[in-house]
């Protein structure tokens, strides 16, 4: 039970999971891994396809949101800024190393999709990337826990 638990919440919020894996549920290094790995690649491969399917549907509804000129209308939000902003400073490297500290796997893989969709190996380095994460907060956690 404890082990679909941890699964489950690495598929929302990675970098929240390693603490719950190592302190609360005292499992080992390997299995921290091994499970917060799991919950990561699973919502990974299951956002690239929603986000895929959100893209196209989103893009045959942009015709239907224009101004009478033709234009499209362009909605500017805080967040749309911030995001476009990452994009553009950082680019496919800062959206691999930001995702799962700052953002949620899923919001990293629709940015992913979004902008970088057209290169298949950046899903790849997406993965490596979540794996590299975990290695490094499982590694953390596990000299904190040893420490105490």
């Amino acid at each position: 039970m404890e082990e679909i638990f941890i699964i489950l919440s690495g598929t929302w919020k990675f970098a929240a999971t390693f603490p719950l894996a190592v302190y609360v549920f005292k499992m080992s290094f390997f299995e921290t891994i091994l499970y917060t790995n799991l919950g990561g690649i699973a919502v990974i491969a299951i956002f690239t396809l929603i986000s895929k399917g959100f893209l196209r549907v989103f893009a045959f509804l942009i015709p239907l949101s224009r101004t009478n000129s033709g234009k499209p209308r362009k909605v500017f939000t805080r967040r749309n800024r911030q995001l476009v902003n990452l994009k553009n400073k950082y680019g496919l490297l800062g959206i691999i190393i930001l995702t799962p500290v700052l953002l949620s796997i899923p919001v990293g893989v629709f940015l992913n999709t979004k902008y970088y969709g057209h290169m298949k190996i950046s899903y790849l380095y997406m993965l490596i990337g979540q794996i590299v994460w975990s290695f490094i907060f499982t590694i953390t956690y596990t000299r904190i826990q040893i420490s105490m």
